[in-house]
């Protein structure tokens, strides 16, 4: 077993209120969730190895269905107008009306964009400046009455 030695630092409120709350959602304790953290930070390979043995099986179910599907980190849904406005107003409507939240749910959902690739926040700002979507996302938004 390698040597371990004490650290002591300081960090701001927040993020101490932030990090107490990751490491009870996490179950482990504050040592092993710094530790694993930093190895993450500096892309060291993590020292258990059933975690090492998940990761990798975590990366090869992502390669496998990027076979199936096609590329990638490319969802496997062709672009569907009907759908991805259906999407964006839904988004909206619930208050998340942020074009990073919106792009990870219409690749959440499944959808491509036109050419045929994943969303990302730009590729939805583009699609959003576009006059005719501006209309049928307001059309499918419902109405408070």
């Amino acid at each position: 077993m390698s040597k371990s030695l004490s650290v002591t630092f300081r960090v701001p409120a927040e993020l101490s209120a932030a990090f107490t709350n990751a490491v009870g959602a996490s179950g482990g304790d504050k040592t092993a969730w710094l530790v694993d953290a930093i190895r993450q930070k500096l892309s060291l390979p993590e020292s258990n190895p059933d975690a090492r043995l998940m990761s990798l099986v975590e990366r090869m179910e992502v390669a496998a269905a990027a076979l199936i599907v096609g590329k990638q980190g490319v969802p496997g849904h062709s672009y569907d107008e009907a759908a991805v406005i259906r999407i964006v107003a839904e988004t909206i409507n619930q208050g998340f009306n942020n074009g990073r939240i919106i792009a990870e749910r219409l690749n959440d959902a499944g959808y491509q964009t036109k050419a045929g690739k994943a969303w990302t926040k730009d590729i939805y700002s583009a699609w959003k400046r576009q006059a005719d979507h501006k209309t049928k996302v307001g059309a499918a938004m419902p109405r408070n009455e």
